[in-house]
């Protein structure tokens, strides 16, 4: 009974963490729309039937997600198009300017631009490096992934640049430290970004061999990749 019931644990764990993530997506994208478009069903008499075992205020709901993600989509799809038009340029410039000058809206909006820019620049190495870190003691150590090199020290390390290490929780990486670390503190590995998350949302369970990279082999990558940038 055991084994059969490991089994069968193995077999439904992948599809249920499966399941809860598209949930929570979709519940993230659709609960500030739902009650606005049963209103509209409520107000047109629409969909006031049940279907099968399901009643009418449940058919209105499901229905309600559905519609809403599709419009989602193709507004997304929309969106994407028109950013090509110059005119949508000079109307999202616009809407910098104005956010830009809105009391706490601005503060919110700028920072979300510089963290979504920095991630998703070609040239950054944001998110990129997997190091091992001391953390939470010197005794023992964490995966952590480089968010900035050469922060400015302050304090006793004033006069020597620091390394920002986001160290990221198991199994939710969503939620982390951010910790600033001496160079001399991390080991930089060989281990990408992709197998790292599965190595942390898995507690340790899947584990990609890895090993730690010499200094001399990282500098001459970090080398290599800045003159691609610049070609």
């Amino acid at each position: 009974m055991r084994k059969y019931f490991i089994t069968g644990l193995v077999i439904l764990l992948p599809l249920a963490l499966t399941i809860t993530i598209l949930v929570f997506f979709v519940n993230l994208f659709t609960n500030p729309f739902v009650d606005v478009v049963r209103d509209f069903f409520e107000h047109y008499g629409l969909l006031q039937k049940g279907f099968l075992f399901l009643s009418a205020k449940q058919v209105q709901f499901y229905v309600s997600r559905l519609l809403i993600l599709a419009l989602l989509f193709f507004f997304t799809v929309l969106l994407g198009i028109l950013t090509r038009w110059v005119i949508v340029h000079y109307f999202i410039r616009l809407g910098d300017y104005i956010f830009h000058r809105i009391p706490f809206v601005r503060a919110i909006y700028k920072t979300s631009q510089d963290v979504i820019r920095t991630i998703f620049t070609a040239s950054t190495k944001s998110f990129k490096q997997v190091v091992m870190v001391p953390f939470p003691n010197m005794e023992t150590h964490s995966l952590g992934l480089v968010t900035r090199e050469k922060v400015p020290g302050v304090g006793e390390n004033k006069d020597q640049y620091l390394v920002a290490v986001f160290v990221p929780t198991t199994p939710n990486p969503t939620s982390g430290f951010l910790i600033m670390f001496k160079p001399e503190d991390l080991v930089y590995l060989d281990m990408p970004v992709e197998e790292a998350l599965k190595y942390i949302i898995s507690c340790g369970v899947i584990q990609t061999p890895f090993k730690a990279i010499p200094r001399e082999e990282r500098i001459k990558a970090e080398n290599k990749t800045a003159s691609e940038v610049n070609d």
